[in-house]
C-alpha cells in the first residue's frame, strides 16, 4: 500500500502584463519588475522565476543582480544543462533567501522548498516533429493554462503564495487549455517498430490512447523503409528485428548494426553515444579559448566528420578524468562528457547480442570512412549539397534550404547532418545543419544504386518566375548535378505554370469578376437544368482550363496581362450559351429602374439581386423566377440607404406579411420615399 498525503495551500494570481502582450518588453525586463514589485509588496519567501531556456535565464539573472532590491538574495540558475551541484545548490536551502531561475524542468520534476513567490514568464520551448518535412523543431511557445496552474501551485506546496504572471488575463482565456500530446509532436519511427516487431504492421488500425497524426505515422513509416527496417509491404526485416532488441532511437540502432556489420563497431558506440545525449562542446567564441581548443582538439581531428571533433574533445575529457577546470577551458561541459561515457557503457552492452547481417570482410585496421558510412546508413535522408563551397546555405531534400552550423568542420560540398533542427533566431525561423559528416558521392552509388534518377526535368523555378528545363542527376529529391538548359515543351510549361496559378502564387490580371461571374452562370444551369447537357466547371476543369489559358508562355511575363475570358468560353458550345443566356442572365429588368440589375451567382447554386424596397413595386414574384422557372431569385429587398432591409425569395408573401413590419420601422426614418 502506497499513501500520499499533502494539500495546497491559496495561491494568489496577479496578471502583469499587457492586454495581449501588445509592445511588450523582453521577458527578462518583464521578470525583473515583477522582481521589484514583490519585494516592494514585501511578498516573502524564495522566489521562482520561470524562463523558457538558458539564455533568457542569464538575462534575468543579469538584470535581477543589478537590482538594489536583490541585495540578501542569492540569484541561481536551474536547468539540465547545470552540472548535478548547480543544479543542487539551486534546490537545497540556504541561509539567505533565494530566487531560482529555472526552466519549465521546475514544473514538475523538482519541488524547491521555501518558494513562496513565482514569477511565470509564461514561455517554455517545446520540441516538436514536423512530419512533412522531417524536422525537430525546438520553438519558444506560449505554455498552456494547465501548465500555468501548475507553475503557479509551486507557490502553494508548504504555505500561502503569490504567482505573478507577466502577460494579461485576456492573453490567458486564449492560450490553449492543455498541452498537446507527446504522441501527437514527436517521431513515432520508434513506436511503429515496436509494433513492427510484436506483429502490429497496420498502424493506423491500432487502437492508440490518442490516435497520432496520419501524416506523423507516414513519415515513421518512410524513415524505417529507408533504414531497412520495414519493406514496402509494412513487414519487419531481419535488420529491423534486430534494431528492434535496441532500446534506441531507429536511426542509431541502425548505425551501430551497420557498424558491427563493417566491423568498426567500437569505433562507432562513441559517436552513437554523443548524438543520445546532449552536445557537450561548442567552440568558444573567446578568442584565447578558441586557438587552445583549435589547438588541442580540432586540429588533431579527422575533418570528415563534426563527430571526430566530439571524439576528441571526449577523449580530452577522459584524459583529465573530466575536471571541470580542465574540460572548462577546453569549451567541455564535463558532465556531458562524463554522461557520453556512461551512455558509451551502456551501448556495448545492449550491443553484445548484435549479430551480423550481410557482413563483408573489410580491412582489419578499419578507416574512417567505413565510420562515415556508417553516420551515411542512418542518415541517408539528411543528405545535404552546400549551394557553393564558400557558402553555409544548403540545399536539401524535398526542396528545402538550410544552413551548416557555424562550428562545423566540414569543407566538402556534400554531407549529411546527423542534427536538424529549427530555431527562432533574431525573430526569423532557420533549419540549422549541425554534426555534419562529408560524403563521397561514390559511396551513394555503392550503397544506393537505385536511388539514383537522371534525366531532364522541367520546373517551374519561383525566383525567376519561369518554367526551367534542364538536365539533373538526383539522388531521391535532392539535385546532385544540372546543367544544359533548354527550351521546356508548350504542354508541360503550361501544365507547371497553371499549378502556379490556380495555387494563387501568379496572378491572371484579366482573370477577373466577369469571368467568374460566367464560370458561376454555367455552373447553376449544370445544377438546375441538366437537360442542357452543360458540364460543371469544377476545381479539375479550372486547371484544365487556366492551363489553355498558359499555353505558349514560358513565364508569368508572358503570361499576366494574357487576355482570359475568350478561352474560357469556349467551355461550352454556341447552343449551349443560348440555353446560358435563357436560363441563368446576367442582368433583370425592373419596372422602376433605368438600369438593369446584375444578378449574383452562388457556389451553393442559389442567385441573388439586390434593390431598393420601391423598385419592387407592381413586380409579379413569379417574374423573378430564372432556370426556365425553376429557382427562385433571393432578393435583398434595401432600405433607401442602401442596408439590406429584408431577404426573401416569395416577393408575394413578403408584400402579405413582413412588408407591414419593414414599412413600419422605415417610413417613419424616411418619410419622403413613397411607401405603399
Amino acid at each position: 500500500r502506497v499513501e500520499a498525503t499533502g494539500r495546497m495551500y491559496p495561491v494568489t494570481i496577479q496578471y502583469m502584463g499587457s492586454a495581449l502582450n501588445r509592445g511588450a518588453a523582453p521577458v527578462w525586463e518583464r521578470a525583473s519588475a515583477a522582481f521589484r514589485f514583490a519585494v516592494r509588496e514585501q511578498l516573502l519567501g524564495d522566489v521562482l522565476i520561470f524562463m523558457p531556456g538558458a539564455y533568457e535565464i542569464s538575462k534575468t539573472i543579469a538584470r535581477i543582480q543589478s537590482l538594489p532590491e536583490a541585495r540578501g538574495y542569492e540569484v541561481l540558475p536551474l536547468h539540465g544543462e547545470l552540472s548535478p551541484e548547480a543544479q543542487d545548490r539551486a534546490v537545497q536551502s540556504g541561509e539567505k533567501p533565494k530566487v531560482i531561475v529555472a526552466t519549465n524542468v521546475a514544473e514538475t520534476s523538482i519541488t524547491i522548498e521555501g518558494v513562496r513567490v513565482v514569477i511565470d514568464g509564461g514561455l517554455a520551448r517545446i520540441a516538436r516533429f514536423d512530419a512533412r518535412r522531417g524536422i525537430n523543431s525546438i520553438l519558444i511557445e506560449p505554455i498552456s493554462r494547465a501548465s500555468a496552474q501548475q507553475r503557479a501551485g509551486r507557490a502553494g506546496r508548504t504555505s500561502n503564495g503569490a504567482c505573478l504572471r507577466l502577460w494579461s488575463e485576456a492573453e490567458q482565456e486564449s492560450r490553449a487549455p492543455l498541452d498537446e500530446s507527446e504522441v501527437k509532436r514527436v517521431d513515432l519511427s520508434e513506436s511503429l517498430l515496436t509494433l513492427a516487431d510484436a506483429g502490429i504492421s497496420k498502424p493506423d488500425e491500432f487502437p492508440w490512447f490518442e490516435s497520432p497524426l496520419p501524416k506523423a505515422l507516414t513519415r515513421a513509416h518512410e524513415l524505417l523503409v529507408d533504414l531497412g527496417a520495414l519493406d514496402c509491404s509494412r513487414q519487419i526485416t531481419e535488420i529491423g528485428a534486430q534494431m528492434a532488441k535496441l532500446p534506441l532511437h531507429p536511426r542509431v540502432a541502425r548505425m551501430l548494426i551497420e557498424a558491427s556489420n563493417r566491423g568498426v563497431l567500437e569505433e562507432v558506440i562513441p559517436l552513437a553515444a554523443f548524438s543520445q545525449g546532449r552536445p557537450f562542446y561548442r567552440a568558444s567564441r573567446d578568442a584565447s579559448i578558441r586557438q587552445s581548443q583549435v589547438k588541442q582538439i580540432e586540429d588533431n581531428a579527422d575533418e570528415s566528420s563534426d563527430f571526430f571533433v566530439y571524439l576528441r574533445a571526449w577523449e580530452y575529457a577522459k584524459s583529465v578524468r573530466f575536471n571541470l577546470q580542465d574540460c572548462a577551458k577546453m569549451g567541455i561541459h564535463a558532465g556531458g562528457a562524463r554522461q557520453a561515457a556512461r551512455t558509451a557503457q551502456q551501448l556495448s552492452e545492449h550491443t553484445r547480442s548484435i549479430a551480423k547481417i550481410g557482413a563483408k570482410k573489410y580491412s582489419p585496421n578499419p578507416t574512417n570512412i567505413e565510420i562515415c558510412k556508417c553516420i551515411l546508413t542512418a542518415f541517408a535522408d539528411h543528405l545535404s549539397l552546400r549551394k557553393d563551397r564558400g557558402s553555409r546555405l544548403c540545399d536539401m531534400a524535398r526542396g528545402h534550404t538550410g544552413e551548416l552550423r557555424r562550428e562545423s568542420i566540414i569543407k566538402e560540398k556534400l554531407f549529411v547532418a546527423a542534427e536538424i533542427e529549427e530555431r527562432e533566431r533574431r525573430g526569423e525561423v532557420a533549419i540549422l545543419l549541425g554534426m555534419a559528416t562529408a560524403i563521397d558521392p561514390t559511396w551513394l552509388e555503392d550503397m544506393y544504386p537505385n536511388d539514383f534518377q537522371s534525366g531532364e526535368q522541367t520546373y517551374f523555378d519561383p525566383k525567376q518566375k519561369r518554367v526551367v528545363c534542364q538536365q539533373e542527376r538526383r539522388f531521391r529529391s535532392l539535385v546532385l548535378e544540372s546543367s544544359g538548359h533548354k527550351e521546356p515543351n508548350l504542354d508541360n510549361a503550361a501544365t507547371l505554370l497553371a499549378e502556379q496559378v490556380v495555387a494563387g502564387k501568379l496572378e491572371l490580371r484579366n482573370w477577373d469578376t466577369v469571368v467568374e461571374n460566367w464560370i458561376q452562370r454555367v455552373n447553376f444551369v449544370s445544377l438546375h437544368c441538366p437537360e442542357t447537357k452543360i458540364s460543371p466547371i469544377d476545381a479539375a476543369a479550372r486547371l484544365l482550363l487556366t492551363e489553355q489559358v498558359c499555353y505558349g508562355a514560358l513565364g508569368y511575363r508572358d503570361l499576366r496581362d494574357r487576355q482570359v475570358f475568350p478561352t474560357i468560353k469556349q467551355w461550352i458550345s454556341p447552343e449551349q450559351q443560348y440555353y446560358l443566356d435563357k436560363y441563368a442572365p446576367s442582368e433583370l429588368h425592373l419596372p422602376h429602374r433605368k438600369q438593369p440589375l446584375s444578378i449574383r451567382y452562388e457556389l451553393d447554386g442559389r442567385a441573388f439581386i439586390a434593390s431598393k424596397l420601391q423598385d419592387f413595386y407592381d413586380v409579379s414574384g413569379s417574374s423573378l423566377r430564372i432556370a426556365d422557372g425553376r429557382v427562385p431569385l433571393l432578393l435583398e429587398l434595401l432600405a433607401p440607404n442602401g442596408r439590406p432591409a429584408h431577404l426573401t425569395d416569395d416577393l408575394d408573401g413578403f408584400w402579405d406579411g413582413a412588408y407591414q413590419h419593414v414599412r413600419k420601422d422605415l417610413a417613419g426614418r424616411y418619410p419622403k420615399h413613397e411607401w405603399r
